[in-house]
Order: structure tokens, then sequence, then C-alpha cells
């Protein structure tokens, strides 16, 4: 007949343990980085879209350069701002 052991095993953590977890986290980490990253910048693309509009008038959006693209894309991007 057949031994059955009923003992509880070790927990072992693998290399496919640690990828399962951090497959799981990586949206959630990635989702507050855009979010920190659009508030830290947010103020300075509203303050130049302001100039912008400001300077030339009749609702024309004019780009000067005075914000980094990826700084609007950014701030376009996160939904929450």
């Amino acid at each position: 007949m057949l031994e059955f052991d009923d003992q509880p095993q070790p927990f072992k953590v693998t290399a496919g343990f640690v990828a399962f977890v951090a497959a799981f986290f990586l949206p959630v980490v990635l989702a507050a980085g855009v979010y920190l990253g659009a508030w830290l910048v947010a103020d300075e693309v509203r303050a130049a879209e302001a100039r912008s509009e400001q300077a030339a008038g009749f609702n024309v959006q004019r780009d000067d350069g005075s914000v980094a693209g990826w700084k609007k894309a950014l701030v376009g991007v996160c939904p929450l701002h």
C-alpha cells in the first residue's frame, strides 16, 4: 500500500515565484510612476499652455518650445491630470 505523506512542505521562494509577483505588481508600479511624473510637471505644462494661448489669442495654440515634449505627452497620457 502507498504511504500518504500529509506533512506540510516548507515554502520555497523560486525564480518563478519572484517573476509572478513582479508581473503582478508591475502595472501598479508603472501607473504610480506615470501619475507621480505627471503631477510633478503638470503645473509647468499648464503655465506654458496659458502663456501660449495668451500670446497667440483667438484660441490658437502656438508651440513656443518652452516645455519639453515628453512633459506634454506625460500630462496628456495621465487621465487624472
